[in-house]
């Protein structure tokens, strides 16, 4: 079954419309270079932060510089944003970390900087990271309840794998994780297995039909491009054995940016 996740979105997009009416936000999303695809992404969290009433401002420079893009981050800081967001990947010659880590944690609703990920799993936060709060409403939207479950998660990246990660670990489940390095072997015999998959890879179409059984809950968090459109990391003919599936576009990815604007009304 192909899941539609526009109702849950629109769900979130009311909650955020009554949040913000009472309580005025702002928002900065920083962007370097000029990466079109970043532009794109940004232009859509402007949207739909202003679409709930929440004032958006777009910083984009074109550095490569990692001095530079600090000094960017501090100016952003003084200004008492809300929210500050860095676009991600930055250009080469910017250090990703040193950047990301610069945020202070009652600013950073993308909840990647070391200190926030601390947090997040100490749970002395009331934020969660955007895309372990989308693939959890998903989850809690179609009544999916992952205790005793065979759960495998694809990918150990910072935007995906990563978060979905520290997600479980706060839960208590056991999950087994895998990555590029992992054996062939393993990796189609971890699939075999579960029940639930959750990838982000960034592997165009690498989990085809023939790797999951019957029933299993196909959640896709990994983007790509093929052709010149966006697809995901499950090939879309594996919806037909499973219980639930994500598309790519419109899945989780719509869901993770109400859910990172959802962070500004937290600390």
């Amino acid at each position: 079954m192909t899941t539609n996740t526009a109702e849950i979105k629109e769900a979130i997009v009311k909650e955020l419309t009554a949040l913000a009416q009472k309580n005025s936000k702002r928002v900065c999303f920083i962007q370097f270079g000029t990466d079109a695809a970043s532009t794109s992404f940004v232009g859509m969290k402007m949207k739909l932060a202003r679409q709930v009433g929440i004032e958006a401002v777009h910083v984009q420079k074109d550095s490569s510089d990692t001095v530079e893009a600090l000094a960017v981050v501090a100016e952003a800081m003084e200004q008492q944003y809300d929210g500050i967001v860095v676009q991600l990947p930055l250009p080469a010659g910017i250090d990703t970390d040193l950047v990301i880590d610069s945020i202070d944690t009652s600013y950073d609703i993308d909840m990647l900087s070391e200190d926030a990920k601390v947090h997040y799993r100490n749970a002395t936060t009331e934020r969660t990271p955007p895309v372990a709060a989308a693939v959890q409403e998903i989850l809690w939207h179609h009544k999916v309840i992952l205790i005793g479950k065979n759960i495998v998660v694809l990918g150990k990246g910072r935007l995906v794998g990563e978060p979905i990660a520290m997600m479980l670990d706060r839960q208590e489940l056991r999950y087994t994780w895998i990555d590029m390095e992992t054996p062939e072997d393993k990796k189609r015999a971890a699939l075999l297995g579960a029940d639930v998959v959750i990838s982000g890879t960034g592997v165009p179409h690498g989990i085809t039909p023939d790797m999951v059984k019957e029933g299993v809950v196909l959640i896709d968090a990994g983007t790509s491009e093929q052709s010149g459109k966006l697809v995901g990391d499950i090939d879309p003919a594996c919806a037909d054995k499973a219980f639930l599936y994500t598309p790519v576009p419109g899945g989780v990815g719509p869901l993770t940016v109400v859910s990172l604007l959802r962070n500004i009304f937290f600390i």
